[in-house]
């Protein structure tokens, strides 16, 4: 009974990298100790600045939040900037479940598989991008959002509703980019942390100067937990609590490691190339929801994306082509088990220009194509399936401003056009489809006060159905090939204010009211087997209200709240669904931050309210409660050369009610993480001033 097969494996998959990994990071140590051996006053040996565009350095104590959003000033967003991060354990999908307008989904603790929704918009239609490459793929539009390299990461733009045209030509309802960290100086950093359930992590991030007026940057991450905190099983039976009982979470381990390369030099006057290939390994067990699930269930996911970046140094124009591949293997899950392989290549190009003082006029196309291949095992007998997308998106854009009026009006359009082929045995069906959507955008900014400012816009949308959703290759999804594509149209209106405020810091507030409709919007159900299944509501509206605020005030204290009400209302016409709360949204979110630092010692306390709320089309299963999370975090540093420490603890009230979907989500945990860093090392080892 005690036996687990699995988990040596997983265990050999993390030793078969593990000396290319350690090779790895020698080099990065290298690259960063041999400038300071050679000196650093010849002008080769300087470490060329790739642009940052915010002033963040390894002296930010904890992640700040802006309204700000680079190159779209019309419509509603904020920058996570998440240099601190690697400092500590918080991960992408905690910063960003506590963005407003954003909720998270997760099946588990901080390494289990999350998504985000964002004004009520399914996961699938939030573009998720790294670097400005999509990480959500043909075969699954989704990103698993504990997935994401926080480490390695410089800030996180969020764009609610609408994005750049410089940024994506795909519409979306909303874009998620993060930007990796680039150090403009020789730097290196370590980092070792543990906390509850098995959980533990070890980073690193070296930069140096090579070659002629080139400069490189590495950063390497493992984390590892064991994910057994405790749940409350309902038994299977949602509407009997007196068979509830509380159990540990099992086969739900899990170790990842992700690196990032990067590389850059100019090439000729006025232009840079940059190189950059980011790869990923995961090995975690499979646990379904609660006990319906095989005990030994794994999943293998391998990705690798490589880039290639010609731009010039006034950012007017770039040229990129990104390469990726990934694997997906699920085992141990019996009738789903398979091996899924992707292939995408992307060519992007971008450019804008201002024409006088009023107008700027941008522009972006991108040309792309993705195979997926799916075998099942023998155990299976099912033959395997092949799907390919050809895609092809253009955008532009068109901003004019009237600057005695101090009126901003933005003008978009996107053309999107799909080509597939599809051979997908689990559907029965051999066909090549064509889908195609241009999607206009039309924004207002109006700034009648100082500091006050006022915005509006409207926009289309369109998403098909990903091969993921279609056929079903997960583990924690089954097929429906029966989908429809999502379209829809976004609508918002708001202001923002940031006032100056006597003997306080930067105060900041905004309200925005949003009113979506969404056709066959496609939803993930739970199924009366208990599987997760994804289906068309045939007509969706969702409004709502988004409220905000940034301060800091004096004696170092800071505030950041936010609070998101969403009305999902179900519009289709089936019986005892028309009307009812769309499942997994719930109508109340709210998220607030209080720190005070003081000199080198910081603390901080967090609170994160989700409302009841229902996960079956019909509500008619009790819904799930409202859960209310509590943390703290402790900061000390920098000390001893460069050291500091961090200690989390999350959910201290020890509050078990389940995720939005209905899976376990873990109790009180506690972690404590320490770090080293020495930006300016090599002025410090020959005696220069900072």
């Amino acid at each position: 009974m005690s036996q687990t097969p699995r988990r040596p494996r997983v265990r050999r998959g993390i030793a078969s990298i593990a000396y290319p990994t350690v090779r790895w990071l020698a080099c990065a140590v290298a690259l960063y100790a041999l400038p300071c051996l050679a000196g650093a006053d010849d002008e080769a040996t300087q470490l060329q600045p790739i642009v940052v565009e915010d002033e963040t350095s390894d002296a930010e104590v904890l992640p700040a939040r802006s309204f700000e959003t680079p190159e779209d000033d019309v419509g509603f967003g904020e920058t996570i900037l998440t240099l601190p991060a690697w400092q500590g354990f918080v991960s992408a999908s905690e910063l960003l479940g506590q963005s407003v307008g954003a909720q998270l989904r997760r099946q588990g603790g901080r390494e289990d598989f999350s998504t985000l929704s964002v004004r009520g918009a399914p996961a699938g239609q939030v573009r998720i991008l790294m670097d400005g490459v999509a990480l959500g793929r043909a075969d699954n539009a989704v990103v698993n959002l504990a997935d994401l390299p926080l480490d390695s990461v410089e800030r996180i733009e969020v764009y609610r509703g609408f994005a750049p045209v410089g940024l994506t030509p795909i519409s979306s309802a909303s874009v998620v980019n993060l930007v990796t960290r680039r150090p403009t100086r020789p730097t290196f950093g370590v980092a070792t942390g543990y906390g509850s359930f098995g959980s533990a992590k070890v980073s690193a991030h070296a930069a140096a100067p090579l070659g002629n007026k080139g400069s490189a940057s590495a950063f390497a991450n493992f984390r590892t937990t064991d994910g057994d905190f405790e749940y409350r099983d309902d038994n299977g039976t949602v509407s009997n609590p007196a068979d509830d009982e509380v159990r540990k979470r099992a086969n739900n381990h899990s170790d990842a490691v992700d690196l990032l390369l990067r590389y850059q030099r100019p090439l000729v006057e006025g232009l840079s190339l940059q190189l950059r290939d980011q790869g990923f390994y995961k090995d975690e067990g499979v646990p379904g929801l609660a006990r319906f699930s095989p005990p030994h269930a794994t999943l293998e996911t391998v990705r690798n994306t490589s880039a290639v970046v010609v731009e010039d140094d006034s950012k007017r124009w770039a040229l990129e082509s990104n390469l990726t591949y990934e694997s997906k293997d699920l085992s141990g899950f019996g009738f789903q088990d398979n091996r899924g392989r992707t292939l995408a290549s992307t060519t992007q190009g971008r450019w804008s220009r201002a024409l006088g003082k009023s107008n700027f006029v941008s522009a972006s196309a991108e040309v792309g194509y993705e195979t997926f291949r799916q075998t099942f095992t023998e155990a299976v007998s099912l033959p395997g399936n092949s799907s390919d997308r050809w895609s092809l998106a253009m955008a532009g854009g068109d901003e004019w401003t009237l600057e005695r009026w101090n009126l901003t009006a933005s003008l978009q359009l996107r053309h999107q056009e799909l080509w597939n082929s599809f051979d997908a045995t689990l559907a029965n069906d051999k066909s090549n489809t064509s889908d195609r959507s241009t999607n206009p955008r039309v924004g207002l900014r109006w700034q009648p006060l100082t500091g006050f400012t006022i915005k509006g816009n409207v926009a289309t949308y369109y998403r098909p159905p990903t091969f993921d959703e279609l056929f079903g290759t997960d583990g924690f999804t089954v097929g429906n090939s029966d989908l429809s594509p999502e379209s829809g149209i976004n609508r918002d209106i708001g202001w923002e204010w940031s006032p100056a405020l006597r003997g306080f810091g930067r105060v900041e507030v905004s309200y925005a009211y949003f009113h979506n409709n969404i056709d066959d919007v496609i939803l993930v159900i739970l199924n009366y087997q208990r599987l997760a299944k994804a289906m068309n509501a045939a007509k969706a509206r969702i409004r709502g209200h988004e409220a905000r605020l940034e301060a800091e005030g004096p004696y170092g204290l800071a505030l950041s709240a936010n609070y998101t009400y969403q009305d999902a209302e179900n519009r289709t016409p089936r019986a005892g669904q028309f009307g009812k709360q769309l499942p997994s949204l719930a109508p109340h979110e709210a998220h607030s931050r209080l720190s005070w630092t003081r000199g080198r010692f910081v603390a901080a306390y967090d609170a994160d309210l989700s409302s009841e709320h229902y996960i079956d089309s019909e509500n008619a299963a009790p819904p799930v409660p409202t859960r209310v999370l509590h943390g703290v975090e402790l900061g000390f540093g920098p000390f001893g050369g460069g050291f500091r420490v961090s200690l989390e603890g999350d959910n201290l009230g020890n509050d078990l009610t389940p995720d939005e979907i209905g899976f376990p989500l873990p109790g009180r945990a506690f972690y404590a993480t320490l770090s080293w860093s020495s930006p300016r090392a090599c002025d410090d080892q020959q005696g220069k001033q900072p």
